[in-house]
Parts: structure tokens; C-alpha cells; sequence
């Protein structure tokens, strides 16, 4: 595997119609694709985050493919991704995800929610017209931490919800050019601390990615030691 860190030249940056062209996150999917891809019906072989390095956007990568920018648009620095792990250990982690709840509905049919809106969705059809509501931000912790908690104890590494914060909530909507319907999903950014707990398991995470939308920069666990 490998682990990437990837600029757009400044040349691009300046260019406006390359800031158009990024300005949503199907737009940003086909501007990364083909760093990873060899032809139009390649599987996705590679996890992504998008971030601001100081004025100008950056992008992590891990990859199964070493990444090869026959654009020429990018400045690219990689390396080799086998990160030595261990029962017990202590991380730091960020994590772009998009949490998903799936219920059934009367006709068995199984629907994705985004468990903040499902969460108020509940403490509507609970209280009916009395209603009331948190503040968002307190369901994006709560419910954002136990949809993580969730997740943690199926991949290997433990949290504490004390250790963990959870917000920067944000909307992402969306046409495909072929599609006549929107698309549509929801991010939560996570920060904290964990505890591997099964590395080979936790080690497959790094590699493959936490949550649906992975192919619009969701999903990509990055951790550090503590020091």
C-alpha cells in the first residue's frame, strides 16, 4: 500500500476555472480519479481526504497503486504505507466520515440515514408537535460518537467518548451529469484519541476506510502515535 500527500500546482490553484471545477465533491472525485486509475471501468483502489494546507487544498491518499499524474497537475509526495501496530497502543486520529443508519421500512425495504437527521426525525415523531430539539451540535457529538463507537468495536481499536469530538457537520448535494436526480450525503469530522485493540483487523481499516461515500473523500483514517 501507499500513503500519499497531493497539491495541485500553483499554476492550477491560480486558474479559475480549476477552482470551478472543484467546487463540489463529485467535481473533486473526477479530478482525483485518474492519479489511481488506468481506465474508465478500474474499481476504486484508493481512500481520500481532502484538507486546506494553509491557503491552498491538500489531499491525503492510501492507495493500492502508487499514484501517477499523467495530467501534470499535481505535486505529489509518496511513500510506502505498512504501519507497525500492536494490541494496546495508543493513537491520535482524524476521520472524515459519513454516518448511516439503515432501517427497514413497513415493506421490508432497507434505507441509509444520516443518524443526525434521523436522531431529530425521532424526537419529532416521539413528541409530536411539542417537540424540541438540542442544539445541533449536541447531536452531532452524541450520535456521531456512537455511530464511531459502533464501528470501532467491528474494526479492531476501542474510544473513549470523552476523548473524542465530533462536529464540523456539512451538507454535500450534487448532480452527476448524466443523472436527472441530485445526489446527496452528509459529513462529520472526528478527532480523538483510540486503542488498537486487533491490529491485523485495525490494519485493514487504515488500508480500506471507515463508512460509505469513500469515493467522495469519506472514510480515510488518519493516525499518529501519541507523543
Amino acid at each position: 500500500m501507499y500513503m500519499s500527500r497531493a497539491r495541485l500546482l500553483p499554476a492550477v490553484v491560480s486558474n479559475k476555472t480549476s477552482w470551478k471545477n472543484m467546487g463540489n465533491s463529485y467535481n473533486i472525485h473526477r479530478l482525483v480519479w485518474p492519479i489511481f486509475s488506468r481506465g474508465a471501468d478500474d474499481k476504486r483502489s484508493f481512500i481520500y481526504r481532502q484538507e486546506s494546507d494553509g491557503k491552498l487544498p491538500a489531499f491525503y491518499f492510501v492507495s493500492e497503486r502508487e499514484p501517477e499524474d499523467e495530467s501534470g497537475l499535481w505535486d505529489i509526495d509518496v511513500k510506502q504505507y505498512d504501519p507497525i501496530l500492536k494490541s494496546g497502543q495508543n493513537l491520535s486520529f482524524s476521520l472524515r466520515a459519513n454516518p448511516i443508519v439503515s432501517k427497514r421500512d413497513e415493506k421490508g425495504k432497507q434505507h441509509r440515514h444520516d443518524v443526525v437527521m434521523d436522531e431529530k426525525f425521532r424526537i419529532k415523531n416521539e413528541n409530536k408537535r411539542n417537540a424540541v430539539y438540542p442544539d445541533i451540535s449536541e447531536i452531532v457529538q452524541t450520535k456521531g460518537v456512537e455511530w464511531l463507537q459502533k464501528k470501532a468495536e467491528k474494526n479492531g481499536f476501542l474510544i473513549d467518548s470523552n476523548k473524542v469530538r465530533a462536529d464540523s457537520y456539512r451538507k454535500h448535494k450534487f448532480y452527476k451529469p448524466s443523472g436527472k436526480h441530485h445526489v446527496s450525503f452528509n459529513t462529520i469530522d472526528f478527532t480523538g484519541f483510540l486503542t488498537v485493540t486487533e491490529p491485523e483487523l485495525f490494519k485493514q481499516v487504515l488500508f480500506n476506510g471507515i463508512g460509505p461515500a469513500k469515493g467522495f473523500g469519506c472514510g480515510l483514517l488518519l493516525v499518529r502515535p501519541i507523543r
